[in-house]
């Protein structure tokens, strides 16, 4: 009797255990996704402001490049809000996004910056988070422009390396520290720290993520072993 009563209980703990495992891992798969969707929709405001006055003056000067902006615009924020929660998309896909993004902000400022591209062909399908980077360009182009010489220089460097890819994002000016006031500048600061934590969940023990501060340039390096 007290063997049976053993074997019941035994199987019913690992029952409830497996249960309740898989209640955590349904939980924090949740928790991902919803982080992920409040980035997408958090898109910065200022952005598209901005990107929306740009359209309305290029309307009247420049019709055909109000156009290109309309396309580039719409075709980041397809990416952007329709793209699968926390899966792994193709680097390519992540890069094509960039450069949407990266071809409206040059519309806007222009002769004030400059963008360079390193993309090495064996990196573009390397499996990566999707929406990892745009937090990285965006703090690249809101800092550089208030610590940089002008024009602003902006590099994007993607390679792949004994099965490790290996991602260079730089940009010239200096590093802002949160709790200097000797810019005016906005936002919350937490783009990087995001960054962050999405590696460590997708890639626990896998990656690498560490910000080079030089004098006048500052360059964030993310590397994923395969």
């Amino acid at each position: 009797m007290f063997a049976w009563s053993s074997l019941y209980f035994g199987i019913k703990f690992w029952y409830q255990f497996q249960s309740q495992l898989k209640k955590t891992e349904e939980a924090e798969s949740l928790a991902q996704t919803a982080q992920l969707q409040m980035l997408r929709y958090q898109l910065n405001p200022h952005f598209l402001f901005n990107s929306l006055n740009s359209i309305r003056a290029l309307v009247e000067e420049d019709k055909k490049r109000a156009k290109e902006m309309i396309t580039e615009l719409s075709e980041f924020l397809r990416y952007s809000l329709l793209s699968k929660n926390n899966s792994n998309v193709p680097f390519k896909d992540e890069l094509e996004a960039i450069r949407h993004y990266l071809a409206i902000e040059k519309t806007r400022f222009e002769e004030n910056l400059i963008v360079e591209y390193d993309i090495n062909p064996n990196a573009e399908n390397f499996p990566v988070l999707s929406f990892l980077i745009h937090p990285i360009i965006e703090n690249a182009i809101k800092y550089g422009m208030q610590t940089s010489t002008k024009p602003l220089k902006i590099k994007v460097s993607a390679n792949v390396d004994n099965n490790k890819f290996i991602l260079n994002i730089s940009n010239s000016g200096n590093w802002f520290e949160r709790d200097s006031d000797s810019f005016n500048l906005t936002g919350t600061g937490t783009g990087l720290d995001n960054v962050k934590r999405r590696l460590e969940n997708g890639f626990p023990n896998k990656h690498k993520f560490f910000i080079d501060k030089n004098n006048g340039s500052v360059s964030v390096n993310i590397e994923i072993e395969n």
